[in-house]
Formats: structure tokens, C-alpha cells, sequence
């Protein structure tokens, strides 16, 4: 059994708001470090390995503030694809409003690639994938959401924990994934590369 102190220090590489509101609900301790470094191009085809290997960047880009060699950094980056396209953030309204009408009344795809590095641990990536779907909106529903400046630092335009809530129909998999960090496969990932059960990390 491991003792509360003797868990691993978790360093979370990311600058996103909600990756760190996230793991925060879950009361376990940890540290923000902003990556360092540039990511990937991504394509549709392989838009899941591109997820992951930027989330491999991002934690490895940080590893000179681990202190101890138990150390994990946790890295992730998500991705929003219509088909055959990778949306990514809009750089003006009229990007937003085009993203916006493009998924209208269309499912899309949300992957969230996760990476895990320590120096005694040694590296894991892993994927999530959520399925979404957007109501048929209308052109005042869409101008009326851009004006909110929701959209303009989210890829794909939108926002499933504020009021792009109610663009959405439906979801189809992981609601956390959705936002940018997938809980559940955090933890699962968790347990498998420290080999620590979930009961000694929440215990």
C-alpha cells in the first residue's frame, strides 16, 4: 500500500483552463506547467495519433521540472473533425460563424489524445473519441453565440461546458472528453502505468 505522501507529484503540461478545472474536481493534487514548444499539423486520417503525439510533446517538453524521478506529466490535446476536416480555433468571427454552420445539424468527431511521462515510469499515449451531434441551427442562433466571444479560443467554435451547450442534440461517449480531458481514461491510463490503484490515489 501507498502512503498519500508517497504518491506521485503530477505536473499537468497545459495552459487550458479547463484541463486544469477538470482534474482539479477530482481533489487530487497536482501542478500546472506551461508547455513549451510547437505541435503537429493534424489530418483526419490521422487525426488520433496526431492528438497523441502532441500530447507526447507537450509532457515531455516539461520534464526538466520534475523533480523526483516519480514525477508524472500529463500532457493532452484535443481536436475537433466534420468528416474529413480537423477544425481547429477561429481567428475572427467570420471563421466562427463558418465553423458554426458547418456543423450545424451535422455529427462530428471529438479526439482527445493523452500522454503520461516519468522517468521512472517511462511514456504511455492514449485516445479518446466522442461523437457529437449539433441541432439545426439557425443563422440568429449562430450570430447570437459568436457575439458571446465563446467560440473564439475553442476548436471547433464552441464551448460543451458553457452556452455551447445548446447547440448540441446529442453525445455519444465521454462528456469530459468533450471538454478537453477524458476523465475516464485518465484514470484507467493512471492505474495502468504507475500500477497504483485508483483506491490508494483517492484514498
Amino acid at each position: 500500500m501507498t502512503s498519500k505522501n508517497n504518491l506521485p507529484q503530477l505536473l499537468l503540461v497545459s495552459t487550458s483552463p479547463r484541463r486544469r478545472q477538470i482534474l482539479e474536481s477530482l481533489n487530487l493534487p497536482f501542478k500546472t506547467i506551461q508547455p513549451i514548444g510547437d505541435e503537429a499539423v493534424a489530418e483526419a486520417l490521422n487525426v488520433e495519433s496526431v492528438t497523441m503525439n502532441n500530447s507526447l510533446l507537450k509532457a515531455k517538453s516539461a520534464l526538466v521540472h520534475a523533480q523526483n524521478e516519480t514525477d508524472i506529466l500529463i500532457g493532452s490535446d484535443t481536436l475537433v473533425v466534420l468528416g474529413q476536416q480537423v477544425m481547429g480555433k477561429p481567428l475572427n468571427k467570420d471563421e466562427a460563424i463558418e465553423m458554426l454552420s458547418r456543423l450545424s445539424g451535422q455529427w462530428h468527431r471529438v479526439i482527445t489524445g493523452l500522454a503520461l511521462v516519468s522517468r521512472k515510469y517511462g511514456e504511455l499515449k492514449a485516445f479518446e473519441s466522442s461523437q457529437i451531434k449539433f441541432r439545426k441551427l439557425t443563422k440568429e442562433e449562430i450570430d447570437s453565440y459568436v457575439a458571446t466571444k465563446e467560440p473564439y479560443d475553442k476548436a471547433g467554435s464552441y464551448a460543451v461546458q458553457g452556452l455551447g451547450a445548446l447547440l448540441i442534440e446529442k453525445i455519444e461517449g465521454s462528456y469530459t472528453n468533450v471538454m478537453g480531458f477524458p476523465v475516464e481514461k485518465f484514470l484507467m491510463e493512471l492505474n495502468r502505468f504507475t500500477q497504483i490503484s485508483l483506491q490508494e490515489w483517492f484514498s
